[in-house]
């Protein structure tokens, strides 16, 4: 396990980082633009991360991972930096452009490191505490938000997220051995959608990962507007709701992916996570400013998410290997794919319904990926 160490404690660092600003993001946009207008720069990132993701494999077969990961994490580093001192909203709306285009294409490099070291018959569990490392910083980011918000204010916040890259950017600097590509292997230039149209498994496992990514983004984008401004709850309450709501992906993933390597496989457990996750949804939108049934509902659905997102991993990189990065360009385009979408969703129903109605539609998105699941040959 020891060569993992690297990849996990860069996760780790990016994801305390990202978790931070994580929830705040969108309020903060809030300060410059309408609900539109934050809308629309939401899609504008989304659109620039896809753009970014056709190019990985050719950026890839001339500039190599290391060279690549340690160029994301400075620009990313500088445009979080960037927002931290945004007085106008054209530089807020440039700096957010930058930061959300280009920060999840470092996981995207850690994911390839990942891999070459990793082996089928472990890919569960390896991936379980990788995502482990991913989630307790994820979880950990929003008790900076508890910590260093003063009233509306988060400059603090952006501040000591940017501190945290310093190490990352080190660790890729010193550990990481430049390389001019991944393998001798050349894939095309453009990305092979025929070939993962015509892989069943894969096509459903992405399908899988749209669904939950689309739930991501809508509690990342939608739901702290909702809580803070609809609801009523503070900053502090907001950042304790999330940080115990974030639990599951933290204490979770790495049982459940050894679990599916050794007896059950992805399909049941992928299964399961979804159906939790829509039965949790539905009872939030009678819910007021009551802080432990939110904290109870939100946990739950975590704990959903968490078996959707390990075993939709293990299942993937059971299914490839690290020369295939069109197709792992393809899995990972699920999350940019699925801002976009839950934009545009969300943006539509809100024309139609009041704000609490998000939930129920959310719901209907989840239960389709469970039917997508339902159809995935088995690993056991």
């Amino acid at each position: 396990m020891l060569r993992f160490l690297p990849v996990f404690f860069t996760a780790l660092l990016l994801s305390i980082h990202s978790g931070a600003l994580l929830y705040i993001t969108s309020t903060f946009l809030g300060r410059f633009f309408a609900s539109d207008g934050v809308s629309f720069l939401y899609l504008l990132a989304a659109s620039g991360n896809i753009v970014l993701f056709f190019l990985a494999p050719r950026l890839l077969r001339y500039f190599g991972k290391s060279l690549l990961l340690l160029f994301f994490l400075f620009v990313t580093g500088g445009a979080a930096l960037g927002l931290a001192n945004a007085l106008t909203p054209a530089a807020a709306a440039l700096y957010f452009l930058l930061y959300a285009s280009f920060l999840f294409m470092n996981y995207y490099f850690l994911d390839i490191f990942l891999e070459e070291l990793s082996s089928d018959g472990r890919t569960g569990e390896i991936r379980g505490l990788y995502l482990t490392f991913v989630n307790a910083g994820i979880a950990l980011g929003p008790l900076a938000v508890a910590l260093f918000a003063r009233g509306e204010s988060l400059i603090l916040v952006y501040l000591a997220s940017v501190l945290l890259l310093i190490p990352a950017i080190l660790i890729t600097l010193f550990t990481f051995r430049p390389k001019p590509a991944v393998s001798s292997h050349r894939e095309p230039g453009s990305l092979p959608f025929k070939a993962w149209w015509r892989n069943g498994d894969v096509r459903r496992v992405t399908l899988a990962r749209v669904v939950l990514e689309t739930f991501f983004a809508f509690m990342v984008v939608y739901v702290p507007v909702y809580l803070h401004r609809m609801v009523g709850f503070s900053w502090p309450e907001l950042g304790i709701i999330m940080t115990v709501a974030l639990l599951p992906l933290v204490f979770l993933e790495w049982p459940a992916g050894e679990v599916a390597d050794r007896y059950l496989g992805e399909k049941e457990i992928m299964s399961l996570g979804l159906f939790i996750m829509g039965s949790s949804l539905l009872p939030m939108p009678f819910l007021g400013k009551t802080l432990l049934p939110w904290m109870l509902l939100l946990l739950l659905s975590r704990v959903g998410a968490s078996f959707v997102e390990i075993t939709t991993e293990s299942y993937f990189f059971k299914k490839i290997d690290a020369t295939q990065t069109g197709l792992l360009s393809i899995f990972r385009l699920a999350r940019p794919v699925s801002v976009f979408a839950a934009v545009i969703i969300a943006a539509t129903s809100l024309h139609l319904f009041s704000m609490e109605k998000l939930f129920f539609v959310l719901a209907v998105i989840v239960f389709f990926g469970l039917h997508e699941s339902l159809y995935l040959k088995d690993t056991r």
